[in-house]
């Protein structure tokens, strides 16, 4: 019999729900119907001169975040419409909904739900499930589609990435609270052929299968002390029609064991990942020292990204002091790829970042970042005869001095602050070519006067990115405005600069002039548009110059209930 356990768990969530979600005994203190939230809805209108349009003449957006409460269960609902629907073949138009009461929430429509970082971990699903959270015992399920059917469309010839429907379900269950506790989840997901329209053969796709297993903990200990951990199996399957059966030799053994309870076949392979670390934590001090592994290829249907073939070790310290104005927080490491020894060479990189927030006094404070990646990639064959293939280090520091000058007619607020980043080549072969840096520089002014309730701002800004060959440099100024009439139930604001960038051959120069109006009809009702014009002229030394400018319309409207 194969793991069918999830479904199982559902039908069972599901004929329990109607029982567990209601308590008679506070249901007649409870207001039989309440309803808050948002309705926002915006038509977009553009049109360019010069170049190519960039977006639609015309668009429209509907979307909304009520909140419905019925004798005290709460149920949350979010949506969004737009015509984009029409012409694109994966889902803008979703409707979701969480009722929630007390320990019970019921999920349905289009959800993001996270049981573990390997197995369910925020991919939208659409479906249904119910997470059960009664003392330090929890429970959750989630069942429904994870991809849509896309293939190319033949009336039109438009090429989009093919794939098939993609279903899946995913269990949890744990037992304990914050500072101690233990979970595991497990997700099942397989592509079906049925909904993709077309053979797959000719589309050179193969229906796959995933099942994961995850797990979870923490353990804290003498106060202040806590270990804690994630790990995932993952059982992937690239071809889950194929009849070949897996092969029996040392290396497969596990899939052999493990094909008594789930479906594997040649094309199957399984991966692991995990994390864990040990920690102290204090009122005024932190120290965490983490490991983290992942197998390359590692994948989960239940996840949309995942950064493969790696280790690191990294020490995490923070604290603060001086009542709280010194704040430091920091990580420093090691990683490294090719865990698996598969590659002709090994990439190791240092990690070093360092944040520092320091309140001088009570108008005056300092915030400065450093960060640092050294990489070098060393060979792990013979036959490759440089010692490096690959030496370089990033590293990137910023300051930013801040000063808040408050007072009864006016405040004032000034940001100065400097970024540098670099990049540098250390092998001895590419030295020059491939070192980059770059700078920022820049100052922002912002003046409220206070009982008009209007605020003048206005920014310098400067920028070098430097090449081997090239060098780009923009110098902008910008300057805003903002105001609150009839009572702040009128609100205008604009925003505008003005952008002179030079690179070593020709030069151009970009306005960008930006406008917003927002009336306030009664405590529910808004209205609001928004108009921003671009204007760019490019001159080139060998090219002819391009001139193009573009125009961005919005009205909106927005009922808060």
């Amino acid at each position: 019999m194969k793991l069918h356990l999830p479904l199982l768990f559902l039908g069972l969530s599901l004929l329990v729900m109607p029982v567990a979600a209601q308590d008679l005994s506070t249901v007649a203190n409870q207001k039989p119907f309440a309803i808050s939230g948002a309705l926002d809805v915006r038509a977009i209108g553009y049109q360019s001169k010069g170049i190519p349009a960039r977006r639609s003449p015309f668009s429209w957006i509907i979307s909304g975040s009520p909140t419905v409460s019925v004798y005290g269960i709460s149920i949350p609902i979010s949506f969004m419409f737009t015509e984009q629907e029409r012409s694109f073949s994966q889902p803008f138009n979703q409707f979701g909904l969480s009722p929630t009461y007390k320990w019970i929430t019921v999920h349905g429509g289009y959800r993001n739900v996270s049981f573990s970082p390997y197995t369910l971990a925020g991919h939208t699903m659409l479906g249904a499930g119910v997470e059960l959270n009664p003392g330090k015992f929890r429970f959750g399920l989630m069942s429904g589609r994870l991809n849509r059917a896309t293939t190319v469309d033949t009336t039109t010839g438009v090429l989009r990435p093919q794939s098939f429907s993609r279903f899946g379900t995913a269990v949890k269950a744990g037992y304990g609270t914050e500072r101690n506790y233990f979970d595991i989840s497990f997700l099942q997901a397989k592509d079906r052929e049925k909904d993709f329209g077309i053979n797959p053969d000719s589309a050179r796709l193969r229906p796959a299968a995933n099942s994961v297993l995850g797990t979870g903990f923490k353990i804290s200990f003498l106060k202040n002390f806590q270990v804690f951990g994630d790990g995932g199996l993952s059982l992937y399957t690239r071809d889950s029609g194929s009849d070949l059966e897996v092969e029996i030799d040392s290396s497969q053994k596990f899939l052999r064991s493990i094909s008594k309870i789930l479906k594997v076949n040649s094309t199957t392979e399984y991966y692991t990942a995990y994390n864990a670390g040990a920690g102290y934590t204090s009122k005024h001090f932190s120290l965490k020292l983490i490991y983290k592994y992942v197998d390359p290829n590692f994948q989960s249907m239940g996840a949309y990204f995942f950064q493969d073939d790696l280790s690191n070790l990294t020490i995490n310290p923070s604290f603060n002091a001086l009542n709280g104005k010194l704040r430091f927080t920091g990580s420093f490491g090691i990683q490294k790829d090719n865990v698996k020894k598969q590659k002709n060479a090994t990439t190791s990189r240092l990690i070093g970042l360092a944040n520092l927030s320091w309140d001088l006094t009570d108008r005056l404070g300092l915030d400065a970042n450093y960060a640092n990646f050294t990489t070098n990639a060393e060979p792990t064959v013979a036959i490759v005869n440089n010692r490096y293939l690959l030496a370089q280090t990033n590293s990137n520091v910023s300051v930013t001095p801040r000063l808040i000058v408050p007072g009864k007619a006016t405040t004032q607020v000034v940001i100065l602050s400097y970024n540098l980043s670099s990049l540098k080549d250390l092998s001895k072969d590419t030295l020059q070519a491939a070192n980059i840096l770059s700078q920022i520089l820049f100052l922002n002014h912002s003046l409220t006067l206070n009982s008009l309730g209007a605020t003048i701002s206005s920014g310098l800004n400067y920028t070098s990115n430097k090449f081997a060959a090239n060098q780009v440099k923009n110098y902008s100024v910008s300057l805003g405005f903002s105001k609150a009439f009839l009572k702040n139930k009128l609100t205008f604001s604009s925003n505008n600069s003005f952008i002179i960038t030079k690179p070593l051959q020709g030069g151009g120069k970009i306005w960008n002039v930006g406008a917003n109006v927002s009336y306030r009809l009664a405590q529910t009702h808004r209205l609001a548009l928004r108009v921003n014009a671009l204007n760019n002229s490019l001159t080139y030394s060998d090219n002819e110059p391009v001139h193009y400018s573009e125009l961005t319309g919005e009205l909106g409207y927005t009922y808060n209930f």
